[in-house]
């Protein structure tokens, strides 16, 4: 078995004409598939990629999220350029939000073209408030065989932009999928590990993402009121943005570990969320540390090490990670730390390659796919 990835390129403020070049290096290399993925802050425009992907010879697809990692360095204005050999067959969503019947329609006739694929990555708007109803509809369709590995992509600072393109244009609220031949056994790992400091709390008004009541209570007084308990010092409703990504929400599970559910904005007296939350739902107030994300990073790296094959890990160049924006705005400069303690616990030589995201999605223990926040995941063989 041969590794995923022909090549993975990286560049700080690239121009589009580096985008050029590197895409045409990595079809050199024999690239069936290329996958371009620009940092929120690159000058590298997304809409210049259709036209670019239409004189390309093999099919590319491209986002913006966040930010990129490629070994120990991070950028929010850098650009990845991910060649895959094939089999890699993919399918662009235009719409997630369409009806239940037409994106059956798209993904059934995906997967009676492509029915013998096994792994698949996607990317999907992480800004969308249908971004869940979408991923359930994806695991109806697609089974619980496959192992997927995806992210939420899009500009926090301009989340009405378009974040998704390939040669036919560009698109917001939109996904991408793409399979990988199940001749790869994927291997992935997700781990948050942040402590309960306060609640439950009854959701008792919310829309999609937005929580608009607590316990009957505008939500947003609420959180500042239970946070002030936590910290002892007064928050003000007026200040609470300024401790959004340290104190997320938790949705509790079957198996006791949390769902995590970051806020991203203050809307009045609701709190937004990078994905859905249900009316009649019971959530605590989970709490972010240094100490804590960092190890967590440490045991996600030592965890993933060793669920990797013994016969197929030396082939592997490229660890892939999808690692929360959260993370590193809350970690400001020393999100440094974080990737240097999941490198340290990879096997020497790996390189790790990946995206800050709006949202990590990968499989449960039970199959069921999921879309997490605050989370690190890593995949590969």
């Amino acid at each position: 078995m041969t590794a995923i990835f022909t090549n993975i390129e990286f560049l700080d403020d690239a121009t589009e004409k580096d985008v050029v070049a590197l895409i045409a290096q990595t079809v050199s290399k024999d690239a069936q598939y290329i996958l371009v993925v620009i940092g929120s802050q690159s000058t590298v425009s997304i809409e210049s990629i259709p036209a670019i992907a239409a004189t390309t010879s093999v099919p590319v697809n491209a986002c913006v999220i966040p930010g990129v990692v490629f070994g120990r360095h991070y950028s929010y204005s850098g650009t990845l350029i991910l060649g895959f050999k094939g089999p890699v067959t993919s399918l662009l969503i235009p719409d997630i939000g369409a009806s239940h019947e037409v994106l059956c329609q798209q993904l059934q006739q995906f997967v009676a073209t492509n029915g013998t694929y096994g792994s698949a990555g996607i990317f999907v708007d992480g800004l969308s408030h249908a971004v869940e109803p979408f991923i359930a509809t994806v695991y109806e369709n697609l089974g619980s065989d496959r192992i997927l590995i995806g992210a939420g992509v899009g500009d926090l600072n301009h989340p009405t932009n378009v974040s998704i393109a390939n040669e036919q244009g560009c698109y917001r609220n939109a996904a991408i999928i793409f399979c990988y031949s199940n001749s790869f056994k994927l291997q992935v790992e997700g781990k948050h590990d942040l402590p309960q400091v306060a609640g439950p709390y009854l959701v008792t008004e919310a829309s999609a993402n937005l929580i608009h009541s607590l316990n009957y209570q505008p939500a947003a007084a609420v959180f500042s009121d239970a946070i002030s308990a936590v910290r002892g010092i007064e928050i003000s409703q007026d200040e609470i943005v300024q401790h959004i990504h340290s104190y997320p929400f938790g949705l509790k599970q079957l198996n006791e570990e949390y769902l995590v559910r970051d806020i991203i904005a203050v809307n009045g007296n609701s709190l937004l969320c990078v994905g859905n939350v249900a009316e009649n739902s019971l959530v605590y107030i989970l709490n972010a540390t240094q100490d804590i994300l960092i190890t967590a990073a440490s045991d996600a790296g030592k965890q993933f090490s060793q669920k990797l094959l013994p016969a197929t890990a030396d082939q592997m160049r490229y660890v892939v990670l999808i690692d929360c924006i959260s993370r590193a705005l809350y970690l400001g400069n020393d999100y440094q730390l974080e990737l240097d303690a999941i490198c340290e616990q990879l096997p020497e030589g790996k390189i790790l390659a990946g995206v800050l995201s709006i949202g990590e999605i990968k499989n449960t223990c039970q199959g069921a796919i999921q879309f997490l926040n605050k989370t690190i995941v890593l995949g590969g063989l």
